[in-house]
C-alpha cells in the first residue's frame, strides 16, 4: 500500500487563520463600537473563537493523502473518518494559490478541480512546493489519454502538438500588455468602490467630497446644503438657471474627465498587479496559466475538457488592435472560494495571433472561413420597441416628479434606442461549418462564442407568444461547461421560423451523430 503524506507541518497555523477571518467582523464591531469604558465583559465573547482554533488543529493533523495506482486517496478526521478517493481519470485540475504569507514560507494552497461541482473535490492547506509539483507530475502521468477527437485534424494543427511533452510558452504579457489591458477593461471602480466602502464605514467620506465640490463648484457666498453634491447642483443650475450655467457645465464635464482618467489608472494598476508575469503554457493535454504579483495563481486547463471558446471584444480593444479569450470546460462554473478568472485563455492578445492560439484549443477552428448568417431583417424593430417601453416607464415617474421639463432626455434616448436596436440586430449573426457553431452578438462590446459539434448536450428550438407572432423563432446550444452568463451561451433570437427550424434539426443531427466526451 502506497505511503500516506501529510501537509506542511505549519498548515495548522493556516487553519487558525482560516477560522479567525470569520470573526474578523465582529472583533472589528467590537473595537468600533465600545465606549470609553473599554471592552469589558464584550471581550469575553473572543473565547469562542477557541473551540473553532482546536477544530482547526484537529483537521489538519488527520490530514493524510496518498497516491494509489488509479486514484487520489485523502483521507480526514480523528473520532469521525472521512475517505475520499478521487480518480485521477475525474481530476480536471490541480490548482495552486499563493498569498505573501505563502510565499513566504515556501508553500502553497492546492485545489484539486473535477467536473462534479462548484466547489473544489479537495482542497490542501498548504503543501511545500515540491510537494505541489509532484502532485500535478502524478496525477498528469496517471491520468489516461485524452480519446481521439471525432473531428479532424488539420495537419499543421497535429505538427504543433507533437512537441507538446516539454512546457511550450504559448502566451506571456508584458508589463506594457498588462497597462494597456487595465486600460481597455476599465476595472478602477472595482478599486474605487473598495476605497469608497472603507471610507464610508470610517466617516471619512462625508467631509472631503462636500468640501471638494464647495470649493470648486458652488459659490462662495451660498452655503452648503447637507447632500448637496455636483450632479445636483448641475440639476439645479439647468432646471432653475444660475449666473453661470456655461462656466458649471464646463466644470462639471471637466471634473467628469478627470474621473474617468483616474479611473483608467487604477484599473491599469490593478492589472498590473492582478495579473503580474502572466504566461499560458502547454504541456502534453494541459494548458497551464500563471499569474499574480501578491497573490500567485496556477491553474491547469485540460484540453480534452474545453467544451467552449469565447472572444470578448470592446471599443478600446478593437482601437488597439486587441482580443479577450476565455474558455469554458466541464463544470468549469466558480465556485465561493474559486479564481474568477482561471478560465482565461488570453487577458489580451494581438488580434493577428489570435488565429494560431485558438487553434490550440478547436484544432479545426479557422476564424475567417466563417460564413456568418443574419437574423430575421424585422429583429432591429422589435429590440428597439422593448428599449421604448423601458425608457417610457422610466420616464414616467420621473416626469411625475420633475414636470415636463423630465421628458428632456428623451430626445436622447429615443434616438438611441433607435440606433441601438438596429446596431444590435446587425450584429447578430451565427455560422455552421463541419464540426463547429459559432454565435456572435453585440456591436459595441462584440462577443463571439464558439462550441464543437462533439461538446453539445442538447440544443432547444425556443418561441415566445411575440417570437409567434413575428414568425419568429430562437436556438440554444447547451455544453457541459455552459456558462453563467447568458451573454456568452450560444443562444441565438430572432430567427426567421423556418431558418430557426432547419439550424435545430441540423444542430441536433450533428450532435447526435458524434459521440459525446466529458473528456
Amino acid at each position: 500500500m502506497p505511503s500516506e503524506q501529510r501537509l506542511h507541518p505549519l498548515s495548522f497555523l493556516f487553519g487558525i487563520g482560516a477560522h479567525l477571518r470569520g470573526f474578523a467582523l465582529p472583533i472589528l464591531v467590537l473595537l468600533v463600537t465600545t465606549g470609553r469604558s473599554g471592552l469589558g465583559w464584550q471581550i469575553w465573547f473572543l473565547w469562542l473563537a477557541i473551540p473553532y482554533a482546536v477544530v482547526a488543529v484537529g483537521r489538519t493533523l488527520s490530514y493524510r493523502y496518498r497516491y494509489d495506482e488509479h486514484e487520489l486517496v485523502i483521507r480526514t478526521g480523528f473520532l469521525f473518518r472521512n475517505e475520499r478517493h478521487v480518480p485521477y481519470a475525474r481530476i480536471q485540475s490541480v490548482d495552486g494559490v499563493q498569498n505573501i504569507v505563502h510565499r513566504l514560507l515556501d508553500v502553497v494552497e492546492v485545489k484539486v478541480q473535477t467536473a462534479g461541482g462548484k466547489e473544489p473535490e479537495a482542497a490542501l492547506s498548504v503543501l511545500p512546493l515540491a510537494a505541489f509539483e509532484e502532485m500535478r507530475r502524478l496525477v498528469s502521468a496517471r491520468r489516461p489519454a485524452a480519446a481521439p477527437s471525432d473531428a479532424a485534424v488539420p495537419a499543421d494543427a497535429t505538427e504543433a502538438t507533437a512537441t507538446t511533452d516539454r512546457a511550450r510558452i504559448l502566451l506571456a504579457l508584458s508589463p506594457r500588455e498588462l497597462l494597456l489591458y487595465g486600460f481597455v477593461e476599465g476595472r478602477g471602480m472595482v478599486v474605487i468602490g473598495a476605497m469608497l466602502g472603507v471610507a464610508w464605514e470610517f466617516g471619512f467620506a462625508d467631509p472631503p467630497i462636500p468640501w471638494f465640490v464647495d470649493r470648486f463648484v458652488t459659490d462662495e457666498d451660498q452655503p452648503r446644503k447637507p447632500g448637496d453634491g455636483v450632479f445636483r447642483f448641475l440639476a439645479r443650475a439647468i432646471f432653475k438657471g444660475g449666473n453661470d450655467l456655461l462656466g458649471n457645465v464646463v466644470i462639471g464635464l471637466a471634473t467628469l474627465f478627470v474621473f474617468l482618467i483616474v479611473v483608467r489608472l487604477l484599473s491599469m494598476a490593478w492589472a498590473a498587479v492582478r495579473l503580474y508575469g502572466f504566461t499560458l503554457t502547454r504541456e502534453g493535454d494541459d494548458l497551464r496559466t500563471a499569474y499574480g504579483l501578491l497573490t500567485r495563481v496556477e491553474a491547469t486547463i485540460p484540453l480534452r475538457r474545453i467544451q467552449s471558446l469565447s472572444l470578448h471584444e470592446g471599443p478600446l480593444h478593437r482601437l488597439v488592435g486587441r482580443v479577450s479569450a476565455r474558455v469554458d470546460t466541464a463544470g468549469s462554473q466558480p465556485g465561493q472560494n474559486a479564481p474568477p478568472d482561471r478560465l482565461w485563455l488570453a487577458p489580451l492578445v494581438a488580434a493577428s495571433e489570435l488565429p494560431a492560439l485558438s487553434r490550440q484549443v478547436l484544432p479545426t477552428l479557422s476564424l475567417g472561413d466563417f460564413v456568418w448568417q443574419r437574423v430575421h431583417p424585422r429583429a432591429g424593430r422589435r429590440i428597439t420597441k422593448a428599449l421604448l417601453i423601458l425608457i417610457g416607464l422610466a420616464q414616467l415617474p420621473l416626469a411625475v416628479g420633475v414636470g415636463w421639463w423630465g421628458l428632456l432626455s428623451l430626445g436622447i434616448l429615443v434616438p438611441w434606442a433607435s440606433l441601438h436596436g438596429r446596431r444590435s440586430a446587425s450584429a447578430m449573426a451565427f455560422a455552421i461549418t463541419d464540426d463547429l457553431v459559432a454565435y456572435r452578438s453585440g456591436w459595441l462590446w462584440r462577443r463571439t462564442s464558439i462550441a464543437p459539434f462533439a461538446r453539445v448536450q442538447a440544443v432547444t428550438l425556443r418561441e415566445s407568444p411575440f417570437d409567434r407572432r413575428h414568425a419568429m423563432a430562437g436556438v440554444s446550444v447547451d455544453t457541459a461547461g455552459a456558462s453563467t452568463d447568458p451573454r456568452e451561451r450560444i443562444a441565438i433570437r430572432y430567427l426567421v421560423r423556418s431558418i430557426a427550424e432547419q439550424l435545430h434539426r441540423q444542430l441536433a443531427h450533428e450532435a447526435a451523430r458524434r459521440t459525446f466526451r466529458w473528456r
